[in-house]
């Protein structure tokens, strides 16, 4: 599949970001699983953040899901916009979103479900990966205009 400009640029995000997170995560997440709660407060971090591995899968499996939604988000604007009639289109595009919300709830209950494999931080990390990438995108074309002179920012 052929994805546009910015498709290419949200998955070089999902991916930066996603082995951003992995290197922060990795020196945050304990090593093993054999942390001993001592208090109430300690529970909550036993949960989500288990071991390396298992944060580094639910990134992988989140980013993973990101990139996919990404291609549902292509493919559903691609259609609309060929499509003559703007209610039928809008329609479309609202029947679109429910898949890809589906697809975050499953990889999310799914890191829930299997809590030994796949971090729940991890897999929080990796589904925000695509709003943060959009939001990197737009803050690099921002900078990339202010850094032009005034006679490229016309042409």
């Amino acid at each position: 599949m052929n994805l546009s400009t910015e498709g290419k640029s949200l998955l070089k995000g999902i991916l930066i970001f996603s082995v951003v997170g992995i290197i922060v995560g990795f020196f945050l997440v304990p090593s093993s699983t054999a942390m001993v709660t001592t208090s109430v407060i300690d529970l909550p971090f036993e949960l989500f953040m288990s071991n390396r591995l298992g944060f580094v899968l639910g990134v992988v499996l989140a980013a993973l899901m990101s990139a996919v939604k990404v291609i549902l988000l292509e493919k559903s604007v691609n259609k609309a916009m060929k499509m003559d009639d703007a209610t039928k289109a809008s329609l479309y595009m609202g029947a679109g979103y429910l898949p890809r919300m589906l697809l975050t709830v499953v990889v999310l209950a799914a890191s829930v479900i299997f809590l030994g494999l796949f971090g729940i931080f991890g897999a929080l990390v990796g589904t925000i990966s695509l709003s943060v990438s959009a939001y990197m995108i737009k803050f690099f074309e921002r900078r990339n205009k202010s850094n032009k002179s005034p006679k490229e920012r016309s042409e």
